[in-house]
């Protein structure tokens, strides 16, 4: 038993369960250890739920920095909703535990480094954002606002999702995520933005893309 095994057992009882459901006594028995060799790991259970939103933070953050890879503003925006995806799929149990409030694992609020984490992320997104509006894809606005609107859709979106709230399966949900991202858009995109981003999909495993740009007619 190590470290990982420890908090591997944890997110998976917290998210049966709930927080009541993790207790050093349940881990000690479901790692087929006993309750002290737990204890030289960590001092009590609080501790190992605070390493365990540590751990999704970092694997989230690194699905969302390989939209750094992208070569344009465009690019770079849609990699970023696509890691937000992806590691909601892929890790549901680890992407619960990122947005779940300080008191649901027993302590009054977040230590620093999880502020520092989220902070972070905040920022990741007005970055993208802010580059869309720089090369005229967004409309000129807050970015910070902007920024804030695209994670909430994509958070709420994920979380009727893997709450079963609207059941399809993985498929169709990234279809309707695609598609609902697509609506979002068009309230504070461009005219230049559908012509970049269809550039950027049209080749990339998503349904539907957005629209091949028309051309413009002049009367």
């Amino acid at each position: 038993m190590d470290q990982q095994d420890i908090l591997k057992r944890a997110c998976e009882l917290y998210v049966t369960g709930g927080s009541e459901a993790v207790s050093m006594r349940r881990l000690a028995s479901d790692l087929g250890v006993t309750a002290p060799a737990l204890y030289r790991h960590y001092a009590s259970k609080e501790q190992i739920l605070l390493d365990v939103v540590m751990e999704a933070f970092g694997l989230f953050t690194s699905y969302l920095t390989q939209a750094l890879t992208g070569q344009t503003a465009a690019e770079r925006l849609y990699l970023s909703g696509k890691g937000h995806l992806d590691f909601a799929l892929q890790h549901p149990m680890l992407y619960e535990m990122l947005f779940i409030p300080a008191h649901a694992l027993g302590v009054e609020e977040f230590p620093e480094q999880i502020k520092s984490r989220l902070a972070s992320l905040s920022q990741f997104y007005d970055d993208r954002v802010r580059e869309c509006m720089e090369a005229g894809l967004l409309q000129a606005q807050d970015p910070h606002e902007v920024s804030l609107t695209l994670w909430g859709h994509a958070h709420g979106m994920v979380s009727i999702y893997l709450r079963g709230c609207h059941p399809m399966d993985e498929e169709q949900f990234r279809a309707a995520y695609w598609a609902s991202c697509g609506r979002v858009m068009q309230g504070i995109a461009t005219a230049d933005y559908a012509t970049a981003m269809h550039e950027v999909t049209e080749h990339a495993d998503i349904t539907p893309r957005p629209p091949a740009p028309q051309p413009t007619v002049t009367t």
